[in-house]
Formats: C-alpha cells, structure tokens, sequence
C-alpha cells in the first residue's frame, strides 16, 4: 500500500461510519505566528494528512459519500499561490499534484470552499466537524475547526451535528501496515541517533551538544525531531520529567536521560534511555537502572491485543511498587499508612505509556481494547530526587494477538551493552 492508497482506504474507512445524507469537513492547522513578523515551523493537521496526505497549509476536505453528483463526494481545497508567492515562499502543490497524491478526483481551490460548502450542505441532513478533542489537550489557542463550527452553526443552525473526533480516533488506533512501516524507519532512524551519541557522551559535554549530535545523525536518514522538544538532562535534571533547557554540562558519575527521538514521513518514534556519563553505572544507578528494565520488560510481555492501556497501567503500577521494596524507598508500614498512589506519585509520577503514531501522544481512548495494530509506547520510570538518581526506559511497541511487537528490539537497553559500546569508544 502506498501513501494514496492509505490515504483513499482510510476515506472509505471513515464515509462507511458515518450516517446517511452527512457532509464532514476536516481543516488543516493554522501557521501560528511567534513575534513581529516570525512564524512557527507549521505542522500539517494529522487527521486531514491520514485522510488525503496532503500536509501544506490552507487545505481543507469535504466528503458527502451520499452527493448525488459522484465526483462531488470528495472535494479537495489547496492553497492558490501567484508568482510573488512563489518567490518568497516556494511552490505548493498544484490541482494534479494534489490528485496524485490524494486519490482525490475533484480538486478545488481554497477560496472556493465556503460557496462549494454552502451549496453542498443543502443537500444534507448531518453535519460531521473535527475538533481536538485528546484527553490531554490544554490549548487555548482558537484553532482553524473552532472558528468553522462556529460559522457553520450559524449559518446552517437546523442541521444535526456530530463529532469527528472519536471515530477518527478509533480508526486511526488501529495501524496499517504502511504506517508500521513508516514508524519502524522513524524508530530504526531513532537508534542510529542513540548509537552515535553512545560514542559520544562523557564528561564534559554539554547537554546541548548531545542534543546537536543527535539531530544530526537524524537527518542524515531523512529524519527529523519526533514532535516534543527533545530532553537531555543530566544529574538532577533527569528527574524533570520535560526537562527541554539542555544547557547543563554532564559531569562525571552523574546520570544522563535522553528522550529524544525522530520523526519520519510525519509518523513519530519515541525512545528514552538512561545512560551513565562516564560509560559506567555506579552499583546503586544500575540497581535502579535493571528495577525499571525489570518493569519495562514484564509490562511489554504482559501487554497485548484486546488489553486497555488503564489496566496496563496497574500492572505496570504493581510491579513498581514491588522494586521500591526492593530499592528501600519505603517500608510495609509506610505502604500501609501512606498508600500506594503517594509513593507512586513520588517515585513514578507518569503513566506507563501512550498511543503513539502521527501524534506523539496520539489519537485513541485508554479505556477501549487495544487493536491488533495499536502502537503504544512502554516507559516506566523511577526518579529518587534526594539520589539525583532518574531512570526511564522506554520503547515502542505494536499489539499482536498474542502480546507486542517491539519496533525498538534492535537499540541497545541492556545496561551491560550500553556499558560497553560507550566503554569501547574510549581512548
């Protein structure tokens, strides 16, 4: 399957879950503006890319599955740009470019919609709009669909409404093979990332250049950042969980936590691993170090198809507990007079894992079955802030029928092998 393909099978995936007589309308992100005349790196809109992989700005799809035209079912807009644009900005796609891409047959220019829109929603019944919707979300920022509810509330305010956020969820939970494909490369990018700063890191280094040597590498293989800000924190600061200053320099015996990962073809890797600065683990980091693996692992065997992730997380929450007995951070009576949630929220104060796709924390409900095909990441961690000790492992993984595929099997995680693929590069 190619990009088109996948863009046109998920269409059909998603105009078969709708109801009879419905228009749905997915808009692209908006180019958020930084000072004076600065923009943000713009990111193309997910749910619109899986539906036509298309990822420039000023797009938006219409799909109608019941139009009495056919060729009026599927109506792509793109951005008009003239000569000064091109100029200043470069080329966007032009109408056969995005019907190649898109397996689209009827494409439009962008300042065509509203009247395209309005003509077309006469014929409906139900009204089908996108919105963030994850769980997660704390933006405040008016977006793009916002503002298009709102006019087409007011302008067509005896329509029934629905929302296109949980079906898409729900469909795009489940990968297909093109997109596992797309996350293998993003995370075999991801090791080459890691391997290279193996040789690199040791005393004295900066924070910084770690951060450098990584991009670097990524974009050697096509590759860039996964979508967060990457986190190199040394010492103390592995035990902030979004550490993103990365501007300390690693100091000998300390500990360096990298959460730093590529991203390719949009499709986001996500990998964390916990190194020694000089290449070796003092006795109480690496008893640390093999209590998270020891959780890491069981998690990733116990895990499969038809599991939620809220029942993984207390799996995962018991067997935390059992090594904080083993590492002394507390006592039975302790246990028994705090509870289990103190301790945790003191030692391993983030979930287990997360969807993972072309959201880093992406698209899905945690108290739904996992799908054959759901990718999730697998990242407990422990952090013992008066040790400046902070160890988070993590990899990420498919659900099997059977349990999990790993996509990151191949990156060292071992604490004898990171030990000694950084030892080996040492004059």
């Amino acid at each position: 399957m190619n990009e088109t393909e996948f863009a046109t099978h998920n269409r059909r995936q998603l105009t078969e879950k709708m109801a009879p007589h419905s228009i749905a309308v997915m808009n692209c992100n908006d180019i958020m503006p930084t000072n004076a005349d600065g923009n943000m790196p713009y990111r193309a809109q997910t749910d619109l890319y899986w539906l036509s992989g298309v990822q420039q700005e000023d797009c938006c799809l219409i799909l109608f599955p019941h139009h009495p035209d056919p060729l009026l079912r599927e109506v792509l807009f793109i951005k008009y740009v003239d000569e000064d644009f091109v100029k200043w900005h470069g080329r966007r796609l032009s109408i056969e470019e995005a019907r190649t891409i898109s397996g689209i047959k009827t494409v439009k220019w962008e300042h065509e919609f509203t009247d395209f829109f309005s003509a077309s929603a006469n014929y409906a019944q139900n009204i089908y709009l996108n919105s963030i919707e994850h769980p997660r979300s704390v933006n405040l920022v008016q977006t793009r669909d916002h503002r298009f509810i709102q006019w087409c509330r007011d302008r067509f305010p005896l329509h029934h409404y629905h929302r296109l956020a949980p079906i898409l969820g729900e469909l795009r939970k489940t990968k297909s093979a093109f997109e596992i494909e797309q996350l293998q490369t993003a995370c075999n990018i991801t090791e080459k990332g890691f391997r290279r700063v193996l040789n690199f890191v040791r005393p004295g280094i900066k924070e910084k250049q770690i951060e450098a040597e990584m991009i670097h590498e990524y974009m050697q293989h096509d590759g860039k950042w996964s979508g967060y800000e990457p986190i190199v924190a040394s010492g103390a600061n592995t035990c902030i969980l979004h550490y993103i200053t990365n501007h300390n320099v690693c100091k000998d015996g300390e500990l360096l936590l990298i959460d730093a990962a590529a991203s390719y073809g949009l499709y986001n890797a996500d990998l964390t691993r916990t190194i020694p600065v000089n290449g070796q683990y003092t006795p109480r980091q690496k008893e640390v170090y093999n209590a998270v693996l020891h959780v890491h692992k069981l998690t990733k065997q116990y895990a499969k198809a038809g599991m939620r992730l809220v029942d993984l997380q207390t799996y995962c929450n018991e067997l935390l507990i059992e090594q904080y007995f083993k590492l002394k951070l507390m006592s039975a009576a302790e246990l028994k007079e705090k509870g289990p949630a103190y301790f945790l929220g003191k030692h391993s104060y983030h979930g287990f894992g997360h969807f993972l796709g072309l959201d880093v924390h992406d698209v899905g409900n945690i108290y739904e079955k996992l799908h054959i095909g759901t990718v999730f990441t697998v990242e407990p961690g422990i952090y013992i802030q008066n040790e400046n000790i902070g160890i988070r492992i993590e990899n990420n993984v498919v659900a099997t029928e059977t349990g999990t595929f790993d996509l990151m099997a191949n990156i060292p995680i071992e604490a004898d092998e990171i030990e000694a693929l950084m030892q080996s590069s040492r004059p």
